[in-house]
């Protein structure tokens, strides 16, 4: 199995962290989990996560771009676009037109799908403080 990181991302994790409790969390294999959180969090900073979601649930937000996994937790879920970086990508999801890499190249950082999400995170934190503060 090929995994590449989007662009951003460990930019992306250490702004959210701000912003939030983070974890790295996983409904796949251990073996996969493991290899991902150390990709993802090569220096072991985030918690890792097998099991039920943590925190409680109306303060829970989980990226992801896989609708159908999350059936219990639609409402916290912010659905990510999928990345086809690989042509394989492309063929498992039935997607007609070339992965990132067979065009030879990626995402932008400046308008790529983590930064759109980092925006909707720093709303979405804008908003909870604000309710918070109304209590």
């Amino acid at each position: 199995m090929f995994t590449k990181l989007r662009p951003f991302v460990h930019t992306f994790l250490k702004e959210a962290n701000t912003m939030f409790e983070m974890y790295v969390y996983t409904i796949g294999e251990c073996a996969y989990a493991l290899e991902m959180a150390k990709l993802l969090d090569p220096t072991g900073y985030y918690e890792a996560s097998k099991g039920p979601v943590l925190g409680a649930e109306c303060a829970v937000v989980i990226l992801d771009d896989t609708e159908h996994v999350w059936h219990k937790h639609k409402e916290n879920l912010v659905l990510m676009e999928r990345c086809h970086c690989f042509s394989s990508s492309c063929r498992q999801f039935n997607i007609l037109h070339k992965s990132l890499s067979e065009l030879k190249r990626d995402e932008r950082e400046s308008d790529g799908m983590l930064p759109s999400i980092l925006q909707v995170l720093r709303w979405f934190g804008l908003i909870s403080m604000k309710v918070m503060k109304e209590m």
